[in-house]
């Protein structure tokens, strides 16, 4: 037997024994679904190109609806930005108090009218408030403004749903 057979023979060898190693095809095994519910910091509701999406912040809850709405009216900061987060709700809206009503939810009173604000921009602002209300989510969200108001409205957002169970 030559060098080149031997060699040949030896390889064929070792391939024979690393592909018999005792793996076996088998069907795609999925990991099930993304796990949902509360998550540690700040919950703001932002929009992409696939729709309403939630972004935890790292900022340490307050527990308070004022403060994540706060954050949420100041936008997506750069690397947000960079990531394809916008906000729908117009510059010139923002949020002067939040009054909690009682069981059944919470108003929030903003700057502006609520009438013309654009549907994802009332999505972004209940459910940020619902995911941010302190000891769970309220009820509802109504929005009072200049030109009356909207409300009550939930959110159907996977996130927040989770933490109505």
């Amino acid at each position: 037997m030559t060098g080149g057979r031997r060699a040949l023979l030896v390889a064929l060898s070792v391939l024979a024994l690393v592909a018999g190693c005792g793996v076996r095809p088998s069907a795609v095994i999925t990991g099930g679904p993304a796990p949902v519910g509360p998550a540690h910091g700040t919950g703001l509701f932002f929009v992409t190109k696939r729709g309403l999406t939630l972004v935890l912040r790292p900022e340490v809850p307050s527990g308070s609806i004022d403060d994540a709405l706060a954050l949420l009216f100041a936008g997506p900061d750069p690397v947000e930005q960079l990531q394809g987060y916008r906000s729908e709700i117009p510059p010139d809206v923002r949020a002067r108090t939040v009054t909690v009503t009682g069981a059944w939810g919470t108003t929030v009173r903003i700057k502006g009218d609520v009438g013309t604000l654009p549907d994802a921009a009332v999505d972004q602002i209940v459910c940020t408030a619902r995911y941010a209300a302190p000891g769970g989510t309220p009820a509802a969200v109504t929005l009072a403004g200049l030109d009356g108001s909207r409300g009550p409205l939930t959110c159907g957002h996977p996130a927040v749903a989770a933490l109505d169970r």
